[in-house]
């Protein structure tokens, strides 16, 4: 997507690390929690609700130089409309990168086995989930370059690409 936006070399990096440490944070949250089947209680989503800040702060312990990872990291639950989490952020004031992190995550996570949901859904299924929440939970800009993306052909499998 990064690429697809005309982003810089350095933010289509940086997203990819994003990507890929986006829920470093679970570190902080109980394996009790992670593996709980059935509904969270408020102390559950407490914890789950802390996991962006816990991953950014992990990762800008590392190095200040990766703050543009950190941010995405802290704010890909964050929703277009306001409702998400750690921050409440709304819209534009969502770091780009970590509104592109949010619609990745949303997607592997909806296509994929949990604990806490009975079946995984279809890829046809998931990008109807992710077309409906443009401008509620997604950036509304964002959502058709996504489903784009997974059009026949237009992106090889992630076994197929160079890694970052």
């Amino acid at each position: 997507m990064a690429e697809r936006l005309g982003m810089s070399e350095q933010d289509v990096e940086a997203i990819s690390w994003a990507g890929m440490l986006h829920d470093l944070g679970k570190l902080g949250v109980g394996v009790d929690v992670l593996r709980k089947k059935g509904p969270l209680d408020e102390n559950d989503w407490a914890q789950i609700h802390r996991h962006p800040i816990i991953g950014s702060d992990l990762v800008l312990a590392i190095s200040p130089e990766l703050a543009p990872i950190a941010e995405a990291i802290r704010a890909h639950h964050e929703r277009w409309d306001g409702s998400g989490y750690p921050d409440h952020l709304a819209g534009g004031d969502i770091p780009a990168l970590g509104r592109i992190v949010a619609i990745a995550d949303a997607y592997d996570s909806m296509t994929q086995a949990r604990p806490y949901r009975a079946r995984r859904l279809s890829a046809a299924h998931a990008l109807e989930e992710i077309r409906k929440g443009a401008g509620r939970q997604f950036d509304p800009g964002l959502v058709p370059i996504f489903i784009g993306l997974h059009a026949p052909g237009s992106i090889a499998p992630a076994s197929a690409r160079e890694p970052a």
